[in-house]
């Protein structure tokens, strides 16, 4: 049984399994349908418990609000991260040659498949944290960090889309143009990111234990943390 560090380590924990339960309920079919696969298969369970209680933990280590709702960007900014890739090749539907040249890329130590199967599941992985912090950021109340989550994630893939289109052209002079237009996109993504680190939680009273007590309580409804 994996041990925690603190009893709000551990109710952080609970609140991230609570949103994963709902999810596996939700009628977006891709939110339902890997909720629903992590929470079945012991295997993927825990290694996303391990997973998950290791990013929680510098937010458990937190007592003050501000530090938590620092802790949870920052978390959410490494889950975005690890979703990328995977998350690019469904949205352009990329196979064929080029989907093996991107895996070489970013894989250079396994072989295609074997780099498929580890992205996969590390895709899965993180998109069930990434619905247990958005929970956690909505028991939390912080409009903020929702906002400044979703403009960096939406950066963040078109970031990420002009590099690995630079990385895979073979027109030269493409490429020189969306160069260009990638050093402006990284500034602005370096921009939000140092935002996401520095700027100020919405202006409400408490940290997450008594967010949480509150949530519990009844006393306000959570939020849908599953909307779009």
């Amino acid at each position: 049984m994996l041990r925690y560090s603190s009893s709000r380590h551990r109710q952080l924990m609970t609140e991230s399994e609570y949103a994963l339960q709902d999810a596996s309920e939700s009628p977006v079919p891709r939110e339902s349908r890997i909720a629903s696969t992590v929470l079945s298969d012991i295997k993927k369970y825990r290694e996303w418990e391990l997973r998950h209680a290791n990013l929680l933990l510098p937010v458990a280590e937190q007592s003050a609000r501000k530090y938590q709702v620092l802790a949870l960007r920052h978390a959410d900014i490494a889950l975005i991260h690890r979703r990328a890739l995977f998350q690019y090749l469904q949205t352009h539907e990329v196979r064929g040659e080029l989907r093996e040249r991107l895996f070489r890329l970013f894989h250079t130590t396994l072989d295609f498949n074997e780099a498929i199967l580890a992205e996969h599941r590390q895709y899965m992985l993180a998109f069930s944290s990434g619905i247990s912090t958005h929970h956690i950021i909505d028991i939390m109340r912080d409009d903020t960090s929702t906002h400044l989550v979703q403009q960096y994630e939406t950066t963040f893939a078109r970031y990420f889309e002009m590099k690995c289109f630079v990385a895979t052209a073979r027109d030269s002079d493409t490429v020189k143009i969306v160069r260009s237009s990638l050093r402006d996109v990284q500034g602005h993504l370096l921009r939000l990111r140092r935002r996401m680190e520095t700027e100020l939680p919405t202006e409400r009273t408490g940290n997450f234990d008594r967010q949480e007590l509150l949530a519990r309580s009844g006393r306000y409804e959570i939020q849908n943390y599953l909307k779009v």
